[in-house]
């Protein structure tokens, strides 16, 4: 395996463990969340059902996207073009995020992080796969 495949196979799968965190906030007591909600300085979780299912519904999704890229991971040539589209996903994901941060008006650190991290972390899968790529077409 060369160090390039490597050092996406690694990438890939930190993403997917990184995604694979938001598991916990699916199966969390409501309360462990309002004290993470709180210590995030966002004021206290609303007790709306609609605020519990779309911060579940969304950390599983987060999840879903984690197991994706570990599942590809095991062969990033076969995978080469959908490892390029989740990229491309993930790039779209930051720049959506930045906008949506800043429309409902996210602490100013949330929105620095959040969005541009996205944004970086597609664009370096985006470049690692670069050499696989050329190597594959001669």
């Amino acid at each position: 395996m060369s160090n390039n495949h490597r050092f996406l196979l690694g990438l890939l799968r930190a993403i997917a463990l990184l995604d694979l965190f938001a598991l916990l906030a699916v199966i969390a007591p409501r309360s462990w969340i309002d004290v993470c909600h709180q210590m995030l300085g966002l004021g206290r979780f609303p007790i709306e059902p609609i605020a519990g299912y779309l911060a579940r519904s969304t950390s599983f999704w987060y999840a879903s996207y984690g197991m994706l890229l570990w599942f590809v991971s095991f062969d990033v040539e076969k995978n080469s073009q959908l490892i390029t589209f989740l990229a491309w996903i993930m790039v779209a994901q930051g720049f959506v995020v930045v906008g949506v941060d800043l429309a409902e008006g996210m602490p100013n650190w949330w929105t620095v992080l959040e969005g541009p991290c996205c944004i970086g972390l597609g664009v370096s899968v985006l470049m690692a796969q670069g050499p696989l790529k050329s190597a594959g077409e001669t």
